[in-house]
């Protein structure tokens, strides 16, 4: 099998997995996504199999495979182990970011501020869906640059190795009730904080803002998902 049709397919799945096109509990149909992606069932189940693997999708014998539903329990654990990485990982940040990394971080948090600002004007107290998703797409840069500052090529793989840290996120972005004004301009806040323990070169105190931003998007994402009776 052609391996470039694998990762095409896996990387239309997990992209449509990413931005909430297919839904906890929904069914993978091999032959109809083969038909939008443009190739054989083969390497779409090829690409089944790898999200499988990665934990985002489930295999349910004699029914097939379906988008993973979260449990809490589940959750939890993701953000046990994004904790202790991302936290390590920004404390070594905190000895080797370039100053041009720490613009690129800056020009984030301005984004970061500009769609907090945007939500503020909206007729609902949270974000539209437009708003979440650019605010999880900046997320998803912030981190990314943050581990890549942290010059630890080992550090940096387990991280991109476990993909699912990120859809403990990414996951939640068809119900934009998740992300609140408060909650945008506390996150504002401690990313400002935190970029200034890198600029400072203040390991301890990076690693300490992260993993108390880490736990405070825990108890955001649980008690949300627990209110609207998707985890247990």
């Amino acid at each position: 099998m052609d391996q470039s049709l694998a990762e095409k397919s896996y990387q239309y799945i997990r992209d449509q997995l990413s931005r909430g096109e297919m839904t906890p509990g929904e069914r993978l149909v091999n032959r109809s996504l083969a038909a939008k992606i443009g190739v054989s069932v083969i390497p779409v189940r090829e690409a089944i199999h790898r999200l499988a693997s990665e934990g985002l999708v489930e295999h349910v014998p004699g029914a097939g495979a379906f988008v993973r539903k979260p449990t809490r329990q589940s959750l939890d654990n993701l953000y046990v182990l994004r904790d202790a990485l991302e936290s390590c990982a920004a404390a070594e940040a905190a000895r080797y970011i370039s100053v041009s990394e720490l613009h690129a971080l800056d020009e984030l948090l301005e984004r970061f501020k500009q769609t907090a600002a945007e939500i503020r004007q909206n007729n609902k107290p949270h974000s539209t869906k437009r708003q979440l998703n650019r605010w999880l797409d900046d997320e998803t840069d912030f981190h990314e640059l943050l581990v890549e500052a942290s010059r630890n090529e080992v550090l940096a793989k387990v991280i991109r190795d476990n993909l699912a840290i990120v859809n403990v996120f990414e996951a939640q972005r068809s119900d934009p009730g998740l992300l609140t004004y408060e909650v945008a301009a506390e996150t504002c806040q401690s990313k400002s904080q935190l970029i200034d323990a890198l600029r400072d070169r203040d390991a301890d105190l990076a690693r300490k803002l992260m993993s108390d931003s880490i736990q405070r998007g825990r108890h955001v994402v649980l008690d949300f998902l627990s209110q609207k009776g998707r985890a247990n």
